[in-house]
């Protein structure tokens, strides 16, 4: 009968719990097989993992550092570093930390996806696109490319090849009926080509599959917000927040809604909402034409003078 170190049971109850979504119970054996092996990769990694899945990024990072410490090669914890060093801004970083995989995956759908991801965020765009068509080319048929399909279809539009762009969402919505995500791009690609009854249709097919779907939500609001419909408007960006309370691009074209409603303290109120999440929204509404009817409210000023606009009424 074959012994199994107790370390090592606990890392399966670890990743056994991770399985079930448990991830507290998780951390705390993965600690605990540490505690009696600190150089076993598999729990430092699994640790990450857990870690990872409940978005406690720093500490994840530091496991897969650990991991890699003890077994430079891991593949798995270099493709999870470096998917966390770009969700923490990092893409230089990350793009290393892919090539380092891709030398040993030369051929991994995922991989080549998510460097593309971030070349795209340096807009390094003929990059990221033959990464995108690399990850295809792994694996044409799979559902697996739909994800890189999605991400080269808006790496057209960044480039304004809307045709190639709407190409791409007809390709996704012929591997899969109803794809939200073809849905959202085909309407992204018909409003930047000026057709908004066409954008409202495509993201309203994405909503009949998907009712809450944010990125949908969105962008029907923004396009509704374009062609006057502000209430309509206001009512998709107020859903769109609910599953994205930090999106400050839904904030900042509520605020909007609201302004063209007359609704100015709410206006106000979802301005500095945007700006809290992104500073740059200052200087955008500054200059936005939307919010004349609040330049001379002293909570508009105090907003975009650099201060806080505090709603004081009781």
């Amino acid at each position: 009968m074959n012994h199994i170190p107790l370390y090592d049971r606990y890392v399966d109850l670890g990743v056994k719990a991770i399985d079930e979504a448990n991830l507290d119970k998780a951390v705390r054996y993965l600690s605990r097989a540490l505690t009696l092996n600190s150089s076993s990769y598999l729990a430092y990694y699994n640790r990450g993992v857990a870690y990872d899945l409940q978005e406690r990024l720093e500490e994840a990072l530091a496991d897969y550092d650990r991991a890699l410490a003890v077994q430079g090669n891991h593949l798995a914890s270099l493709h999870n570093r470096a998917v966390i060093l770009r969700e923490m801004g990092r893409p230089e970083e990350a793009i290393k930390g892919f090539d380092q995989v891709l030398r040993f995956e030369p051929d991994s759908c995922d991989v080549l996806y998510n460097r593309g991801a971030a070349l795209a965020d340096l807009k390094r765009w003929p990059e990221a696109l033959r990464d995108y068509d690399r990850a295809i080319a792994a694996a044409p048929e799979s559902p697996d490319t739909i994800a890189p399909r999605i991400a080269k279809g808006n790496a057209f539009l960044e480039l304004a090849q809307i045709d190639r762009a709407l190409a791409v969402a007809d390709e996704v919505l012929a591997m899969e009926t109803g794809a939200v995500d073809g849905h959202v791009l085909k309407g992204l690609a018909r409003f930047d080509a000026g057709d908004t009854e066409q954008a409202v249709h495509e993201f309203t097919r994405a909503l009949e599959t998907t009712p809450d779907d944010h990125g949908a939500l969105l962008h029907r609001g923004i396009v509704l917000l374009q062609i006057g419909r502000n209430q309509d408007a206001a009512m998709d960006l107020e859903c769109a927040l609910k599953n994205h309370p930090d999106c400050d691009e839904a904030f900042y074209h509520l605020a909007i809604a609201y302004a063209h409603l007359g609704n100015r303290d709410a206006a106000i109120d979802a301005l500095q909402t945007a700006i809290d999440i992104d500073p740059p929204r200052r200087a955008e509404a500054k200059k936005a034409a939307e919010f004349e009817t609040l330049r001379t409210e002293p909570r508009f000023k105090a907003v975009i003078g650099g201060k806080r606009g505090r709603n004081r009424r009781s």
